[in-house]
C-alpha cells in the first residue's frame, strides 16, 4: 500500500489541471494515465483547438475566461505556437493547439514539479471507501497495487470511479443521443489557403465523391481545419457508430467505430490526392492513439448543472468555475448543433457540480462532471475541462487543511 494526498485518475486536461494545482499547493500527489501521453483528447485524440478558454463576448477584444492552468496552457500554446491572438470563428473565440506540443507542455509543467508523480499506461481498476480515505487498485501490464489517499479526484471522463461504486452515482444519456465519436487524423504538405470557400468547395467534392460510389457514406461527416503551422492541417470525422446500438463502453463496438474512422480517413485521402490539387503531394494521414470520444457516463453530484441554468447564464454565490462555450450539441454525424447563452456572458458551475456529500473525499471534474446531457455539450470541452479541474484540486485541498 502507497500514501498519497491526492490522487488523480485520468491525466486529461482536467486532470492536468489537478495534478498540477494539488501539486503546487504541497500535496503528494500521484497521476494515474492509461495512455503513454498526458493531455486526454487533445494528445490522444488529436483534438486540435482549445476551445473555452475564453469570454463569450466576441465583440470585446478575447480575454481568458478562467484563470490559473487554464490561461497558463493557454498562453504556453500561444507562445510555441508563434499564436498571438486566439481565432475568431463565427460567435467564439478558439485556439489552435498543436497535439505533440500540448503534450510536451503538460511533461514540462508536471516534471517541475517533485510533488507529483506519473504513472504512464496504468489504470485504476478498483475503488474503494476505507477508514477517512479511499484506496484505488491500479494496474499496469499485469502488475497490480494499491494506492490509499484521503481525497482522490476522477477526470478519467468516464465516471469511472462512480461506476465502481453503484448505479446510484452516475447517470448516461440514451444511446441514440450520446454525442458522437470523432475520428481525427493529420494531414501534412496540404497546400493552398483555406478560407471559407475552399472549405465549401471541399465539401461539394465529398458530396460528389459519395454520390457517385469513389466514397463511403461515412465521409459526409469529414471536416477540416488548419494546423497552427503551415501546410499541415487537420481531417475529423464524424462518426455514427452504430447510432442506438453505440456503446462506448464495449470494446468491440469501439474497435469497429476506430476501423471505421481509419478506413474513412484512407479513402478520404486517396480520392483527394487525385481530385483536389492543394493535396497532390500529400503523404498517408497520421492516425490518433484513440478516436475521440466526447460523451461517455456523468456523475450524479450534489448539483446537476443544466442546460437551462448555462442559457440563462445562471451564476452561483460559491460558484468554483466558469464556462463561456456554447452547448455543442453533436447526436448526430451530421454536424454540430449550437445552443447559444442568452447573453454573452459566461456561466458559474458551483462545487456541487464536482462532488456528492455521500461520497466524502471523492471528487470529479472534466467531462465526467455532474451536469445533463445537454449541458455537458458545453463543459465537455478542454478548456472548461482545466477549469473544473484545478478547481476539484482546489476542493480537495481545502477539505484535506479542514
Amino acid at each position: 500500500m502507497q500514501h498519497w494526498d491526492v490522487i488523480i485518475a485520468g491525466g486529461g486536461s482536467a486532470g492536468l489541471a489537478a495534478a498540477l494545482t494539488s501539486a503546487r499547493a504541497g500535496a503528494r500527489t500521484l497521476l494515474i494515465e492509461r495512455q503513454t501521453k498526458l493531455g486526454g483528447m487533445g494528445v490522444n485524440a488529436l483534438v486540435h483547438t482549445f476551445c473555452g478558454l475564453f469570454h463569450p463576448d466576441t465583440s470585446q477584444p478575447w480575454r481568458w475566461l478562467n484563470t490559473g492552468v487554464a490561461q497558463e496552457v493557454g498562453e504556453l500554446m500561444m507562445e510555441r505556437t508563434g499564436q498571438s491572438s486566439p481565432d475568431l470563428m463565427g460567435r467564439v473565440y478558439v485556439l489552435r493547439q498543436h497535439p505533440s506540443l500540448f503534450a510536451s507542455i503538460a511533461d514540462e509543467l508536471c516534471a517541475a514539479q517533485p510533488l507529483l508523480t506519473r504513472l504512464s499506461g496504468a489504470e485504476w481498476t478498483h475503488l474503494q471507501a476505507e477508514n477517512s480515505g479511499w484506496v484505488a487498485t491500479v494496474c499496469s501490464r499485469g502488475n497490480s497495487e494499491q494506492h490509499q489517499a484521503r481525497a482522490v479526484i476522477d477526470t478519467t471522463g468516464d465516471a469511472t470511479g462512480a461506476r465502481f461504486l453503484g448505479t446510484e452515482y452516475w447517470q448516461q444519456a440514451p444511446a441514440e443521443r450520446l454525442y458522437r465519436p470523432a475520428y481525427v487524423c493529420g494531414l501534412p504538405q496540404v497546400a493552398g489557403t483555406h478560407d471559407e470557400g475552399w472549405r465549401l468547395s471541399l465539401g461539394a467534392m465529398i458530396v460528389c465523391g459519395i454520390r457517385s460510389g469513389a466514397l463511403p457514406e461515412t465521409a459526409i461527416g469529414a471536416a477540416f481545419r488548419d494546423s497552427p503551422f503551415s501546410g499541415e492541417m487537420f481531417m475529423t470525422i464524424d462518426l455514427e457508430a452504430g447510432q442506438a446500438l453505440w456503446d462506448p463502453f464495449d470494446a468491440h463496438k469501439r474497435a469497429e467505430m476506430e476501423s471505421a474512422g481509419r478506413h474513412t480517413a484512407l479513402s478520404l485521402w486517396t480520392y483527394l490526392r487525385v481530385q483536389h490539387e492543394d493535396f497532390k503531394h500529400c503523404p498517408p494521414p497520421s492516425w490518433p492513439a484513440q478516436a475521440g470520444i466526447r460523451e461517455t457516463a456523468c456523475y450524479i453530484g450534489d448539483h446537476i448543472l443544466t442546460s437551462d441554468e448555462l442559457a440563462s447564464c445562471q451564476r452561483f454565490e460559491n460558484e468554483v468555475a466558469l464556462a463561456g462555450w456554447p452547448m455543442e450539441k453533436r447526436e448526430t454525424a451530421k454536424g454540430p448543433k449550437f445552443r447559444f447563452f442568452d447573453r454573452p456572458e459566461p456561466a458559474g458551475i458551483p462545487p456541487g457540480c464536482l462532488m456528492n456529500q455521500r461520497l466524502p473525499g471523492l471528487y470529479f471534474a472534466g467531462r465526467c462532471l455532474s451536469a445533463d446531457h445537454e449541458a455537458l455539450a458545453s463543459l465537455r470541452v478542454m478548456g472548461t475541462c482545466m477549469a473544473t479541474g484545478q478547481a476539484a484540486a482546489l476542493l480537495a485541498l481545502a477539505a484535506k487543511i479542514a
